[in-house]
């Protein structure tokens, strides 16, 4: 079986265009590959950074500390109030549920 000078340019076409093919499907890869290996490096970088911004202290000193929960509503609250602490919890409309007032100090004890 011998192939015609028709069929040869048939299929030389053929693999042209297959080639090119190729060639759009590996560019179209390594463009997706490169587009995710930079956005994880500045995922990751953007985590570091994050993290370095904790501050650890020993000693945290306020009149007032505040619970807020996710809507930035206050559920508690720490506080001082005529020199006594004062821990007061609050419910989702806002309403005082639990408050505690430190006890005076029987005299001589610790």
């Amino acid at each position: 079986m011998s192939i015609t000078e028709a069929d040869y340019q048939h299929l030389v076409a053929r693999i042209k265009k297959l080639e090119a093919r190729d060639r759009s499907w590996t560019a179209l890869g390594l463009l997706v590959l490169l587009t995710l290996g930079l956005s994880l490096t500045a995922n990751v970088t953007a985590q570091q950074k994050a993290q370095e911004v904790f501050v650890h202290a020993t000693t945290v000193e306020a009149q007032t500390f505040l619970l807020r929960d996710t809507t930035g509503s206050v559920m508690g609250r720490l506080t001082v109030r005529d020199s006594k602490p004062l821990l007061e919890t609050y419910d989702a409309t806002g309403k005082l549920t639990w408050p505690i007032m430190a006890r005076p100090n029987p005299a001589g004890s610790k």
